[in-house]
């Protein structure tokens, strides 16, 4: 346990595959004589081993780890890579302890070979949402780890193999996991986790207002501040895509607009008028609604997955965006490599369908607290340079819209989709919000008008193009030109 210099091998190839610079334990890359098989083990420093006792690690897991432990192994005839996820901070309780239980493996297939890079050690290329360091342990991010303790304390059981496959199956003791499935699982979990993350925040900001501000504001009395009725459940489930309606609680509003959708015939033969101002006042109050809704959240600097998810729960933001007719294709859209609604390497945020055409068009959503521009002049004293995060967005769409251009005949027929198409693919960045000062919009608006293939539109501004929409069909002249009234 003194270093990878005094280690004794039986294997033909052994590399020094990285230092920890915590605790001093490191990681050997072997393989064995024969090629097939390459292990990669993990090697307890005295530090370490000083740390974890210190901790209250469990000591039997320790004095184990006297000998190597194995973290993951490789076939070069399979090409299956497995991993055997435990957890390596030698300062906490849980060292060296099996992550998911029962679940003592996780595998990859169509992984290539482990290789270790000077200077920087390895690094895995698995999927989004599993750890790709080896001395994070593998498994998954903590936040999904639902998706892998699912599995746990099934008869039988002991790994999980992410595949191909077009569902679920049971291959011996491994279940065969369709990274596709887990993929959608993955974002599920995450909006729901976001989702109560917000529910829990709105409540303690409701709970502290309302407890500190009448003895600070004039006239503020208890529960002043009050929370649209949300319920919890409803909120999680919804953020999970659970099929079903959210329980509304107000009974009485709900009946009524059960009794005005079992009548809406009757009521459009026999009163269309009437039924059209309903329609009316119903997309006046949704407008309105969303643009109090889009308001509030702009406030709470949301990050970037959380955006995503709401622009699909609200999909006019998007026809707004186009002025004209939109039809939402799908979310994180692979653009090259494989199909659009599969896994691959270029991912868009959106794909949708521009017009009455087929025309695909591509937008990418930031967050509104992205920046726009240099924090320094680039030259002084009132000239400043497009922020990374900008440039990099626009030439982000600008590389996907060129690798949809060149394999829009592959992914029509692998989708069989063949009314969508390429021809001239418009691309909008959703990103930051205006500069405050007149120098800063100067700038922006300069580097903004200079890109003719993105179109640059903040936050604020996509709001202010809903806010002008619902004044303009609020506002009822009060006369009609006269002589545009002859002309009726």
């Amino acid at each position: 346990m003194v270093g990878p210099e005094s280690e004794v091998t039986y294997t033909s190839t052994r590399i020094d595959a990285g230092t920890h610079a915590e605790d001093c334990s490191f990681l050997v890359l072997e393989t064995i004589p024969d090629g097939k098989t390459q292990y990669l083990s993990y090697h307890l420093s005295v530090k370490a081993y000083d740390r974890a006792k210190a901790a209250g690690a469990d000591m039997e897991l320790l004095d184990e780890a006297s000998q190597p432990h194995l973290l993951a192994e490789y076939s070069f005839e399979t090409k299956v890579l497995t991993t055997y996820p435990i957890w390596l901070r030698s300062n906490q309780t849980n060292f060296l302890k099996r992550k998911y239980g029962t679940i003592a493996r996780i595998s990859f297939e169509e992984e290539h070979e482990m290789e270790a890079e000077k200077h920087i050690g390895l690094f895995f290329g698995l999927p989004t949402g599993f750890h790709r360091k080896p001395f994070e342990g593998f498994g998954v991010d903590p936040r999904i780890k639902y998706l892998i303790d699912a599995f746990r304390n099934l008869p039988g059981i002991v790994g999980i193999t992410m595949c191909e496959d077009d569902q679920i199956s049971v291959d011996g003791d491994h279940v065969r996991l369709p990274l596709q499935i887990f993929d959608d699982a993955r974002l599920n979990i995450n909006r729901a986790h976001d989702a109560a993350r917000d529910f829990a925040n709105g409540e303690k900001m409701a709970y502290l207002k309302n407890l500190f501000l009448p003895h600070v504001v004039p006239g503020y009395e208890p529960n002043d501040f009050e929370r649209p009725g949300i319920d919890l459940q409803d909120t999680v489930r919804s953020a999970l895509a659970k099929k079903g309606i959210v329980r509304s609680r107000n009974t009485n509003n709900s009946a009524a607009v059960r009794s005005v959708m079992r009548q809406v015939v009757e009521i459009a033969h026999d009163d269309p008028v009437q039924l059209f101002e309903l329609s009316e006042k119903i997309q006046l109050v949704s407008l309105f609604a969303l643009i109090e809704d889009m308001t509030k959240e702009m406030a709470k600097g949301h990050r970037e997955a959380f955006w995503q998810t709401y622009f699909e729960k609200n999909p006019f933001i998007l026809k707004v965006l186009f002025g004209l007719p939109v039809v939402h294709y799908t979310s994180q859209a692979t653009v090259g490599g494989m199909g659009l609604k599969r896994k691959g390497e270029k991912q868009a945020d959106y794909l949708v369908e521009a017009g009455m055409l087929g025309n695909l068009a591509i937008v990418e959503i930031k967050t509104t607290e992205t920046p726009l521009l240099t924090k320094d002049p680039y030259r002084p004293p009132n000239l400043y340079g497009p922020h990374p995060e900008l440039t990099g967005g626009a030439n982000q769409l600008l590389d996907q819209k060129l690798r949809l251009i060149k394999s829009i005949a592959a992914k029509k027929e692998e989708e069989e989709e063949p009314n969508i198409q390429a021809w001239s693919v418009p691309c909008i960045l959703v990103i930051g919000r205006l500069p405050e000062n007149k120098d800063e919009k100067r700038s922006f608006e300069i580097y903004r008008g200079s890109q003719k293939d993105v179109l640059i539109i903040t936050f604020d501004e996509l709001l202010a193009k809903l806010v002008a929409l619902h004044e303009f069909l609020v506002t009822k002249p009060d006369e009609v030109d006269e002589d545009i009234a002859k002309l009726v």
